[in-house]
């Protein structure tokens, strides 16, 4: 889940920076007019245009009240003002049109115009520069006039389209005038002579502002901008495909959506975990009672095979005090006693250290091995371990061992041996494997009469192995011919 959070995060910085959002023009704009949400200010100067007869609408990416309309008449029209900025000696303007339809309102001139600012107050060749719709063309072209023997202009051959934005573009300097149309270069042509601009005159969007010729504009303006330098083709470029103004805003919104389905996300994956967290704890703990029962009835069992063990003890006592062996009885008997505190000792605890089983077993070999005679020779190996240092579950090795002495061993003519030997498995187990040479498991006829304490440990290792995800196991192999037994029991290493 924390690698899938990674590349989600990885993926989304990849999108954010990537953005052709974040592309931008370098230079500068002396005066620039967004109209974003309804804003009639120059957000470089913040001074106030002033729009008459004009309303807002949506811009070119949809953004609500992001664009000036206008009615195509005398009464709507934009004025951006008189101030030098939007006047530069040498300089670009850029900005955005959606033209409704042509307007033949007025008269004079049959031109619509887009935006204009005079060089003179005169009727004629009076543009500083001009934008206009042509009529009879139906062509947009640009305007720049010193006098009536120079007035240079740029038409784009190709025919207008209404209903559609365009971005428009004209830049000039001293010696040139250049237009552009949705990023195409048009062209430019000589102009020679220094811009003059009438300084009570102001630049004028959607109308003429001219008593000889009098014409209007029916359309929807935005991102009108001004700059003091003649802008590169590269520039024009960005300016065309400069990113949403409120980009800021939708990538916010979309971080949010990000963000809203990840911490979603995160909220299930959490709920899941917690609640599989919950059942698994519900889970340990019923098995961990049923552990305890289990090792109740095992106590239980052990308790029940007590008597046996004193009861056959007590008589090998009495027959060693009967021949009057009293050295021997005396061993024995302490021996014994001590035997039997060390089992109703352990018997307090759900756990012994390695050390305390390797006692009691020997201890119990012992009394055995009197018993029989001194017939049953054992041996105890511990490898690779430090048996103090070592804590397992009680009542699992002992059981085995009596069963190879009293099913194995006890009828075994010759020689008898058992040997235990523990050594460290993978870190977390104890490997204990006991080996005897007797006579090996027979088949009984009645099926039902098998060691109950074996059926226990069995059970006791699987509850172990669900509560604490381990991998113990007990296998029992008989040696060929029936030769002896071979138990081999993987048992955890618990704490203390």
């Amino acid at each position: 889940m924390h690698t899938y959070f990674k590349y989600l995060f990885i993926g989304f910085w990849l999108i954010f920076f990537t953005n052709p959002a974040f592309s931008r023009l370098e230079k500068q704009a002396t005066a620039k007019f967004s109209f974003n949400n309804g804003n009639e200010t120059d957000e470089v100067s913040k001074q106030k245009a002033r729009l008459v007869g004009a309303y807002f609408v949506d811009d070119r990416f949809g953004n609500p009240k992001s664009a000036g309309y206008l009615s195509g008449h005398a009464g709507s029209y934009i004025n951006l003002g008189t101030y030098s900025a939007l006047k530069p000696k040498i300089g670009s303007i850029s900005l955005w049109v959606n033209l409704t339809r042509e307007t033949y309102y007025g008269k004079g001139i049959t031109h619509n115009p887009i935006i204009l600012t005079k060089n003179a107050p005169r009727d004629d060749y009076n543009e500083a520069y001009a934008v206009f719709f042509d009529l009879i063309t139906k062509r947009i072209c640009v305007y720049m006039a010193n006098d009536s023997l120079s007035s240079p202009n740029v038409y784009d051959m190709k025919e207008f389209s209404f209903m559609a934005w365009h971005h428009l573009v004209l830049t000039y300097d001293y010696h040139h005038l250049s237009f552009y149309v949705d990023g195409r270069f048009i062209g430019t042509t000589p102009k020679d002579f220094e811009t003059k601009f009438d300084p009570l005159d102001s630049v004028i969007v959607g109308g003429s502002a001219n008593k000889k010729n009098i014409r209007y504009s029916f359309g929807a303006f935005d991102d009108i901008e001004f700059y003091d330098t003649v802008l590169s083709e590269s520039e024009v470029d960005a300016l065309y495909h400069a990113p949403n103004p409120n980009r800021n805003r939708i990538i916010l919104n979309w971080i949010l959506l990000v963000l809203s389905i990840m911490g979603g996300i995160a909220l299930i994956y959490f709920f899941v975990r917690y609640r599989f967290r919950m059942i698994l704890k519900r889970e340990k703990e019923r098995l961990e009672l049923a552990n305890k029962l289990l090792e109740n009835d095992l106590r239980i069992n052990r308790a029940l095979m007590n008597p046996h063990l004193i009861f056959n003890a007590l008589n090998t006592l009495h027959n060693y005090i009967l021949i009057k062996n009293t050295d021997v009885a005396s061993d024995y008997l302490v021996k014994f006693s001590r035997l039997i505190r060390q089992i109703l000792d352990s018997n307090m605890s759900d756990t012994l250290s390695l050390e305390m089983e390797i006692e009691l077993l020997n201890r119990y070999l012992e009394i055995e091995d009197l018993r029989f005679k001194d017939s049953i020779k054992h041996l105890v190996l511990v490898e690779n371990v430090i048996p103090s240092a070592v804590t397992i579950p009680i009542m699992m090795v002992q059981p085995f061992v009596e069963n190879a002495i009293w099913h194995g061993l006890r009828d075994k003519e010759g020689e008898k041996i058992i040997t235990i030997s523990f050594s460290l498995f993978e870190t977390a187990y104890i490997k204990c494997v006991i080996e005897d040479n007797g006579t090996g498991r027979k088949i009984k006829p009645n099926p039902g009469k098998k060691s109950l304490s074996t059926g226990f440990v069995k059970q006791r290792l699987d509850l172990l192995n669900k509560i604490h995800n381990l991998s113990c196991n007990l296998t029992i192999t008989d040696k060929p011919n029936g030769t002896g037994t071979i138990v081999t029991l993987l048992m955890p290493i618990l704490n203390k």
